[in-house]
């Protein structure tokens, strides 16, 4: 039981240390994925706003430089020709400051010019700088995705680890149980075995105790059945010997009753002994005694008639109306008129009750010798098989009427079961009759 009881703990334990497992793994995963996008899209999304923040802080310094430079030169040149027509105006025979206008005319483009390619030098860096800017970007976004990609390694072994280390927890927890359950079986067998070695040994005892209390309650039911008025006959005894030495107040009670109702039966009975109607009631059952032992005397003399001289029977008839006619009844003392109309019209006796069968005793005498020999060898016969010969005789009943083999399977009926087929009464005992 203690085996069982931590072979399940520690199946608890391993499900509760897989499910922490599945939710580290859960939340591993999900804290890399979560990790992953927003790397991702902070590497798509961060050249573009620092392209965009370039391009409008470039833009903007190229057009402020743009409109210092054209608002200085307009105003240069504005300067530089209103002197000149100050200078033109006021000057105009000097052809040597003719020449310097046109050398400073000529130095403002000259220089107007380099501006110009200043500028444009400047762009020229500046699209450098921002190609260098946008290879660095580059090398960075590789730089981040290299270490993404060495973290994603990272988890995806140690999960692999994890995963690995649960499995073989897992194969550990269910080698363990299959050993278990191939154990139980075999600590099972031997103790079937252990137990039907045990049975085998207690059988012998356990079939004699057995046969000898089958043999004693069988010895005691025979005595029973065989001895059942007797042992009744005793328990009556006992139970009178009982109330009479040691009444109870309930028979003290029922012996006062039972006297009290034999006086009073007593009593009744010398009543109803001293009284007419009494009388009366003999008088009239002598009547009919004497008229039905008068028609029964009559009968059984003319059937003797007739057994004596069979040939003259069917003749000595003449009148059969005054043969059925009934002896006059002896009147008794008492009155007429007190006679029922049953006793003053008495009804003739049963024709069939006094006439003689005398064709059936011819047609027995005119029969078959063979049939006759036939009947009495079907006669002869078990009465349940009828292929075997009567040589079982049935106690207390005295039937002859099984066979052997009848008989074997009638006795291995229940007790209460083995009753003769011909009256229905209780098979105490059986005797084999030898013909």
């Amino acid at each position: 039981m203690q085996g069982f009881l931590m072979l399940l703990n520690g199946i608890g334990w391993t499900v509760e240390m897989l499910l922490l497992l599945l939710d580290m793994n859960y939340w591993l995963v999900s804290c890399m994925v979560s990790l992953l996008f927003w790397t991702i899209r902070f590497v798509f999304n961060l050249p573009g706003t620092l392209a965009n923040g370039l391009v409008q802080s470039w833009e903007g310094l190229l057009g402020l430089l743009v409109r210092a430079g054209d608002s200085s030169f307009s105003l240069l040149l504005t300067t530089v020709q209103s002197v000149g027509d100050v200078v033109r105006g006021g000057l105009a025979s000097l052809d040597s400051l003719k020449l310097v206008w046109n050398l400073l005319c000529h130095l403002i483009f000259r220089s107007r010019e380099l501006l110009h390619r200043g500028l444009l030098n400047i762009t020229l860096s500046a699209q450098s700088l921002h190609r260098n800017f946008w290879e660095a970007l580059s090398i960075t976004g590789s730089l981040a995705a290299y270490l993404v990609n060495s973290f994603v390694n990272i988890c995806l072994i140690a999960t692999q680890n994890v995963l690995s280390a649960a499995l073989a927890l897992w194969l550990s927890t269910v080698h363990v149980i299959f050993t278990g359950l191939e154990i139980v079986p075999i600590l099972l067998s031997q103790l079937s075995s252990s137990a039907v070695a045990v049975a085998f040994l207690l059988w012998t005892p356990c079939q004699l105790l057995l046969d000898l209390l089958t043999s004693l309650s069988r010895g005691v039911g025979l005595l029973f059945f065989k001895n059942t008025y007797e042992i009744m006959l005793l328990l009556l005894l006992i139970f009178a010997c009982r109330m009479i030495f040691r009444p109870t107040p309930a028979v003290r009670q029922f012996q006062l009753r039972t006297v009290q109702l034999y006086r009073m039966a007593l009593v009744l009975a010398c009543s109803v002994l001293n009284s007419e109607v009494l009388r009366r009631i003999i008088a009239r059952s002598l009547n009919l005694f004497r008229m039905y032992s008068g028609t029964w005397l009559r009968d059984w003399n003319m059937r003797r008639m007739r057994i004596e001289n069979p040939s003259v029977g069917p003749a000595i008839v003449r009148n059969p109306t005054a043969i059925r006619m009934p002896i006059p009844p002896v009147r008794p003392v008492v009155s007429q008129n007190t006679l029922p109309n049953s006793l003053a019209n008495p009804q003739p006796m049963p024709q069939s009750s006094r006439n003689i069968s005398v064709p059936t005793e011819r047609g027995e005498g005119s029969q078959d010798p063979w049939k006759l020999l036939k009947q009495q060898e079907e006669s002869k016969k078990c009465v349940i098989c009828q292929d075997e010969n009567k040589t079982v005789l049935l106690l207390p009943c005295r039937h002859l009427c099984l066979c052997a083999s009848c008989n074997q399977i009638l006795q291995r009926q229940p007790i209460y079961q083995r009753n003769c087929p011909l009256c229905r009464k209780m098979i105490l005992q059986t005797l084999n009759v030898y013909i």
